[in-house]
């Protein structure tokens, strides 16, 4: 053999050898069978958009930049400048009250107006496309539609401390937000995957209603050892907001969930935890209030490391799971029958061959030029 094709010869050996087997993520092996569904989804906790920050974000086959302006103004928005097409999350800055495209310095005031131009020029009739955003429970959520159809309801709000972020993460895996939330009302999935004993659940969603409630007891969540009472608010097909009052009335555990599609068979799964303490065990009123919020904020940090593990073995089963459309369910399954049928209701499109297309924008105020 020529010396110089030696290299070639081991860099294709390399390349073809069979290692390890490893199974292959589902949006890989199956092709996506069910449209973006409709509504509010996460695409940040709230301490993830900070005054003067610009961020960009995926969403339903598109990107949205996600900005914050220097009084707090939260504001989401279709990439493109109007003016050539530049990206806003690329280069962009907040200069104030207004997002600055990098390209040709144009400024957007919260309205999304163009308010000027960087040539000292009068600035053309011309707007940002703009989501519909709101943050409520320290997230930030944005709203889809497949038609662009405005908002429909509204996220129910939790009496929580605003001041204390979570501990979060976020994954990039396969799936769908529908097989994320079914998780809520999966009952047999609790003692079998994640080792639960002596559960006591009920609740079921109500047609209709865009936000339903399950309420438990069992052994073996976070607080181990403990037979503690949690409820679930499931939102959508977006969240799942779990609340569990600590014993004694010393506060309340909130783990948050939230399931985004970003693109055919992909998610980004975001889960975060906080602990919120009304004081600290043996120590005096005064002291202990004062104290709480640093405690809370370690604590939650450990909590969030203990949750990811039970997390973790939902994520592994939602990265390689194929979406069953008429399973073969047994009992004490759970309600899982009927939330299907619930879900149904945050779909335009039929699920029956299902194409996915790119979301149209939803303006909100002005018109581009």
């Amino acid at each position: 053999m020529k010396p110089h094709l030696k290299p070639l010869v081991k860099q294709l050996l390399r390349s073809r050898q069979v290692g390890r087997f490893h199974p292959v993520p589902a949006d890989t092996l199956h092709a996506p069978s069910r449209p973006y569904p409709n509504g509010w989804f996460c695409l940040a906790f709230s301490d993830e958009v900070r005054p003067g920050a610009v961020t960009t974000r995926p969403l339903a086959g598109a990107e949205v930049v996600l900005y914050r302006t220097a009084k707090g103004v939260l504001r989401a928005v279709r990439p493109q400048c109007p003016h050539l097409g530049a990206h806003l999350g690329v280069g962009g800055s907040v200069e104030g009250e207004d997002i600055v495209c990098p390209f040709h310095r144009f400024a957007f005031d919260p309205a999304g107006t163009c308010v000027r131009t960087g040539y000292d020029r009068p600035p053309p009739k011309a707007s940002l496309a703009q989501y519909p955003v709101c943050e409520v429970n320290g997230s930030v959520y944005v709203w889809w539609h497949a038609l662009g159809l405005p908002p429909r309801w509204e996220i129910p709000a939790f009496p929580m401390d605003d001041r204390q972020p979570y501990s979060h993460d976020t994954f990039d895996i396969a799936g769908h937000p529908q097989d994320v939330i079914e998780n809520a009302f999966d009952w047999g999935h609790l003692p079998a995957l994640h080792g639960l004993k002596g559960l006591d659940i009920e609740g079921a969603p109500v047609a209709g209603e865009q936000v339903s409630t399950v309420t438990a007891t069992a052994r073996g969540t976070m607080m181990r050892g403990l037979r503690q009472s949690y409820t679930l608010t499931v939102i959508g097909l977006a969240t799942i907001a779990a609340r569990t009052p600590l014993p004694r009335g010393a506060g309340n555990l909130y783990v948050m969930l939230h399931a985004t599609a970003t693109g055919p068979g992909r998610i980004q799964l975001r889960f975060g935890t906080k602990l919120e303490l009304t004081g600290v065990p043996g120590v005096p009123d005064r002291i202990g209030r004062a104290a709480a919020m640093p405690v809370a904020r370690l604590l939650s940090s450990v909590l969030q490391r203990v949750a990811s593990v039970d997390t973790g073995a939902d994520l592994l089963m939602w990265h390689h799971q194929e979406h069953v459309e008429q399973p073969k369910l047994a009992r004490g399954d759970g309600p899982i029958g009927r939330y299907r049928q619930w879900a149904k209701q945050f779909y335009t499109e039929p699920t029956d061959g299902f194409v996915p297309s790119r979301p149209p924008r939803t303006e909100v105020s002005g018109a581009e030029e």
